[in-house]
């Protein structure tokens, strides 16, 4: 389970590196502070505390997601400047975010944003990548669009977390999906779309935010269709409304084509 939400506080770059550097014992008052190791990859900036040859295919798992949600999605991804910051250890991690974001929850990967860039931040373990993915796709969501309906956000997030050649049939989530289609087990949306906060969303939240996505991403061109209007109205400023009312007029026999999409995805 995840937090990660735009509420969370925000700061600067340059006093972001001066604060964690004097967690890690350095001078923060040097004139250019420096993490030991930082890059540019596009709009995204990497700051970490240890070699990135280290994990080298791990920090290269968000390579090409920016195109991807822009294909996929059909909105336009902004060039806004996304730091990523990726710890060597969970120890120096923890201390960081306790000490800097004391308000926010202990967990093993956070998206913070409120004034300024959107920032990730993570540690080195053994689901790097699904956790650089994941909140990596909340930051580049919330800096395209004005905002991000929270069950939409994980949604999309939890869909996007899996690495491309295995995002569509991939997912732990899909085989209990397919074990509650069987039972003819339909997630109620209006129920996701009333979710306010993070603390409603648990596991059993985020599994069913994931299979609406996927429903509308593959059950056919007009599903899709939907959720790519959807966002791109919100894009454009304009009122989208909730998302389970298009669905109702769009695509007529909804639960039931659900049902028979999870029963038959291969």
């Amino acid at each position: 389970m995840r937090c990660e939400r735009r509420e969370f506080i925000g700061c600067g770059s340059r006093g972001l590196i001066a604060a964690a550097l004097a967690l890690l014992g350095r001078s923060a008052a040097a004139a250019e502070p420096q993490w030991a190791h930082e890059w540019v990859a596009g709009n995204l900036h990497f700051h970490t505390d240890f070699s990135p040859l280290e994990l080298q295919v791990e920090l290269g798992a968000i390579d090409g997601l920016r195109d991807d949600l822009a294909k996929t999605l059909g909105i336009q991804i902004s060039d806004e400047v996304i730091h990523v910051i990726v710890f060597a250890h969970s120890q120096t991690y923890h201390a960081y975010m306790r000490n800097y974001f004391p308000d926010v929850p202990q967990r093993r990967a956070l998206f913070i944003k409120r004034r300024g860039p959107g920032m990730v931040f993570t540690h080195a373990n053994r689901e790097l990548a699904i956790d650089l993915r994941h909140e990596t796709t909340h930051a580049m969501l919330n800096a395209a669009l004005p905002y991000v309906p929270l069950w939409l956000d994980e949604g999309l997030a939890e869909y996007f977390e899996v690495d491309p050649p295995r995002r569509a049939a991939g997912s732990g989530h899909l085989k209990i999906a397919r074990i509650a289609a069987l039972l003819h087990q339909v997630p109620s949306l209006a129920r996701l779309e009333a979710i306010a906060d993070l603390a409603g969303m648990a596991s059993k939240e985020y599994r069913e935010a994931w299979s609406w996505v996927h429903f509308l991403l593959h059950e056919s061109p007009a599903s899709r269709d939907v959720l790519v209007r959807f966002l791109q109205d919100i894009q454009s400023g304009l009122p989208p409304g909730p998302l389970s009312r298009r669905i109702g007029g769009s695509l007529p026999e909804a639960e039931d084509r659900y049902v028979r999409h999870f029963r038959n995805f291969s």
